[in-house]
């Protein structure tokens, strides 16, 4: 499978079931398709070129330096785990960057295509090794070691590199076979019927996804939230963004042979089914007849179609989870389903500190008239005498820009919540102009790194207001607008779909002038980590737009935050010091990132056994301890638990805690004999010159 760019396959998984061609497995080179541009794409690469280097925020020169950005992010999606290709072979693929510019400038895309077309032929050959190797033999009882990822690693100089590589790999999807309980024969029969699967999908590898390629390439080179889409990706697109959803409600995307879950959409069966979380690789799909398709090296199109399903029926999808130097491996059960506007509308509810009643809202995306529910919601939690509220935007990828504005006006009187810079450099201040309060109350905004976009407006004007507290990690980092255009014109004869490009027109930067681009909001108390970090987030992104700093605009400002956070934090520390499952989600992050530090995992099946055991046996030990703290009995296995069962939310309860703290310290600092309000306006005018300032 060909990796891509994310933006490019955003897949609702929608509508009714496709059809698996029939196997056709190619016995030699000569069968594989030799691929070609076509006159319809010489038309849509002139037509992305121009959006991308005369549109974009980003001014790009097309250069020798540019080129090799190009060639590398196209190196990324033919090879991704420096497997295929020797050092002499990339050094030669860079001495071409010429005809990497040409394709550019002049849509001549002759050798990007016989790049792919060589590329497949790579594919055939490691493939057929597997298959040999399956067929003669090979053992996983002497020592040896793989490493987890290779995608920063020197590429291998010999033939003979490469083929070590591969049976290191076979080795290693083997024993994944075994420690999920399969025996010798069908580990090998399952593997065997995967590499037959990924050859059988090298025929049917069509123009469009040479194109695709090359194209997405080009793209993320200049950002990673540059694309093109081609018809069904813009239509998948479109459909993500108006929400016409039936489905599971997951967006992929192809990361080498493997399809990932990118992210969950809001109230759909993937995300409230609790056991799905972005990075997890499908690698299986079950219908409810039973009929059972191993994924892994299909094209993303195809596993779609295996996904999609009418409402109502079930698909089981095959998760393996990568979780240090081992992988867990489970299976969901998912019914498809339109996703159900309720399911994503804010939420409020009253928890309890001891005696004191806090509110909670829960804010899952930014949708149309998010601000409607927002201020119903708080209606109902102001009638039931609350001290604080506690905002959630954990896992909240964003929306609407206008819903950011309007929703986070409701906690101050009025003024600019984010600003917004043009490709020309003009700066559009966002701005509530609604006077009224819907609270004016202490709050506590709870993020994490999945916070993105609009959840990181809302926090940080909030925090710039002096109207929150920021706890939990640090989010995304996105601080760029996107758009889409579609590449027809109303002038052009042919009835084609020319498909679309996403790039990026404008960066937000916060009301104080900082941008939330790569840096996030940083918050005031830290929780453990639920992600690993150093995988998530813009700051890992290749080619991501720089952090700036622009003027800080005018505006009326409450309390001062940072004369609380020292007591804040300190009582944080003094509750959670022995505080369970604060204990078990750092010590899990912590061995998760020591065994990934190591780099290499064996691949001797006795060492594995040892190492899966012991994680078992660590997770079910921390499982009965948790159980054990709510009074209930132990179990055997940790997959002993029901399929519903969760876990108190931990996080989420010492945000309650948090908020009921600044609510008392807040009302005994500022409260007076006269009773004044609990907030207070200040005025906070921070201009500078207007020169901008720039990091990367």
């Amino acid at each position: 499978m060909f990796k891509l760019n994310k933006l490019a396959l955003l897949v609702p998984l929608c509508l009714c079931f496709g059809v698996q061609a029939k196997l056709n497995v190619p016995q030699s080179i000569d069968e594989l398709p030799v691929l070609a541009q076509d006159n319809l794409h010489s038309v849509v690469c002139s037509r992305t070129a121009n959006y991308f280097l005369r549109a974009h925020y980003k001014a790009v020169k097309l250069d020798n330096a540019f080129a090799d950005n190009v060639i590398a992010q196209y190196l990324s999606y033919l090879d991704y785990n420096k497997s295929l290709y020797l050092q002499s072979e990339v050094d030669e693929i860079y001495n071409n960057r010429a005809e990497i510019l040409k394709a550019i400038e002049l849509c001549n895309l002759t050798y990007p295509y016989a790049l792919y077309n060589e590329n497949i032929k790579k594919r055939f050959k490691k493939y057929s090794f597997y298959l040999e190797k399956l067929k003669s033999g090979f053992d996983v009882d002497t020592d040896g070691v793989i490493e987890m990822d290779r995608s920063e690693s020197a590429y291998f100089t010999s033939r003979q590199q490469l083929e070590d590589q591969w049976l290191k790999e076979l080795k290693n999807e083997y024993i994944n076979q075994i420690l999920q309980g399969k025996s010798d024969e069908k580990a090998k029969e399952r593997l065997k019927k995967r590499f037959e699967s990924a050859l059988s999908r090298l025929v049917q590898v069509e123009t469009e996804d040479v194109f695709s390629t090359f194209e997405n390439a080009f793209a993320t080179a200049i950002d990673p939230h540059t694309s093109y889409l081609s018809k069904q990706a813009s239509e998948n697109f479109n459909d993500d963004i108006n929400l016409s959803l039936e489905g599971i409600g997951a967006v992929l995307m192809a990361d080498d042979e493997f399809t990932v879950i990118n992210s969950l959409v809001a109230g759909s069966p993937a995300e409230l089914s609790k056991k799905l979380k972005p990075k997890d690789k499908i690698v299986g799909v079950r219908q409810e007849d039973g009929t059972y398709d191993d994924i892994i090296g299909w094209r993303l199109n195809d596993v779609v179609k295996k996904i999609k399903g009418p409402k109502g029926s079930a698909v089981y999808l095959d998760i393996e989870r990568d979780e240090g130097s081992t992988q867990k491996n489970f299976t969901v059960k998912l019914i498809r389903d339109k996703i159900k506007l309720q399911d994503r509308a804010a939420k409020g509810e009253v928890k309890l500190a001891g005696k004191d009643k806090v509110g909670v809202l829960s804010i899952k995306s930014f949708y149309t008239d998010l601000h409607k529910d927002i201020k119903k919601e708080l209606e109902k939690l102001k009638k039931e005498n609350i001290s604080s509220l506690v905002i959630d935007l954990r896992s909240n990828g964003g929306g609407l820009l206008p819903e950011a504005t309007s929703s986070t006006g409701l906690f101050i009187k009025d003024g600019p919540i984010v600003l917004v810079r043009d490709v020309v450099g003009n700066i559009m201040p966002q701005v509530d102009t609604d006077e009224s309060v819907a609270y004016d109350g202490p709050i506590v905004v709870l993020i994490n790194r999945l916070s993105a976009s609009s959840s990181e407006i809302m926090a940080a004007a909030l925090r710039d207001y002096g109207r929150a507290v920021i706890i939990g990690d640090t989010s995304f980092g996105k601080g760029t607008v996107q758009q889409n255009k579609h590449l027809a014109r109303v002038y052009d004869y042919a009835n084609e779909d020319y498909g679309s490009v996403h790039y990026t027109i404008a960066k937000f930067y916060r009301i104080n002038g900082n941008s939330t681009q790569l840096k996030g909001v940083v918050p005031d108390i830290t929780f453990p980590g639920l992600v690993d970090n150093t995988q998530v987030g813009e700051r890992v992104e290749k080619n991501a737009l720089n952090w700036d700093k622009i003027d800080s605009v005018d505006y009326q400002g409450y309390l001062n935050i940072d004369a609380y956070v020292p007591e804040l934090t300190l009582r944080h520390n003094n509750r959670v010091k022995d505080n369970l499952a604060f204990r078990i989600m750092r010590e899990d992050m912590d061995r998760y990132l020591a065994l990934k530090e190591k780099k290499v995992l064996s691949v001797n099946l006795d060492k594995r056994r040892q190492m899966k055991d012991l994680e078992d046996k660590i997770a079910l030990e921390n499982t009965n301890a948790r159980l054990n703290e709510m009074g209930k009995d132990p179990v055997k296995k940790v997959d002993d638990l029901p399929d519903d069962f969760e876990f108190p939310d931990a996080l989420l309860n010492e945000a309650v805690n948090i908020a009921s703290d600044f609510a008392t310290l807040s009302s005994s600092k500022v409260h007076s004999a006269q009773n004044t309000p609990i907030f207070t306006m200040y005025s906070v005018s921070n201009k500078q010159d207007n020169s901008i300032e720039s990091t990367n």
